[in-house]
């Protein structure tokens, strides 16, 4: 809960209520992680996994406390975490898809490898109520930058 209620992620993945119980009722395709710094808990990142043979593929999401924001341990949790989905789950693509106006969000995906692939128009529902646009990004194995 401490996590979803940071403001700063609260602006993306709205009421920290339904984040909390989202997180905690995942399938048998998700796994999610606590991100942890000098011992303490700064935000949590999580993956999912697509299992037809033919669209074989797995995305992470990931939100990290305001005061750990832009000291690099975003990108090292995902660069981490995909590392993990490529060596030990077999994945040879990765997606991700942040609000298309985060930014701060694009600039740490783009550092890890991924790229922007297309706009996805009217893609999710903010906490204030409106239609954004969200950017899918993907990453293919060979392209993880170390």
């Amino acid at each position: 809960m401490e996590i979803f209620s940071d403001p700063t992620v609260a602006t993306w993945w709205g009421d920290p209520s339904k984040a909390v119980a989202d997180t905690m009722n995942a399938g048998e395709d998700e796994a999610h992680y606590l991100i942890e710094h000098d011992g303490e808990t700064i935000g949590m990142i999580q993956s999912y996994e697509e299992s037809d043979s033919m669209y074989r593929h797995a995305g992470i999401d990931i939100s990290i406390r305001s005061a750990w924001q832009g000291k690099g341990l975003g990108p090292e949790a995902i660069k981490t975490l995909a590392r993990h989905l490529i060596d030990e789950r077999g994945h040879h693509r990765l997606t991700i898809d942040p609000a298309a106006h985060n930014t701060n969000a694009i600039k740490a995906y783009e550092s890890v490898g991924f790229k922007p692939v297309g706009r996805m128009r009217k893609y999710e529902r903010g906490p204030d109520g409106q239609w954004h646009d969200g950017l899918l990004m993907d990453m293919l194995a060979e392209e993880l930058q170390d």
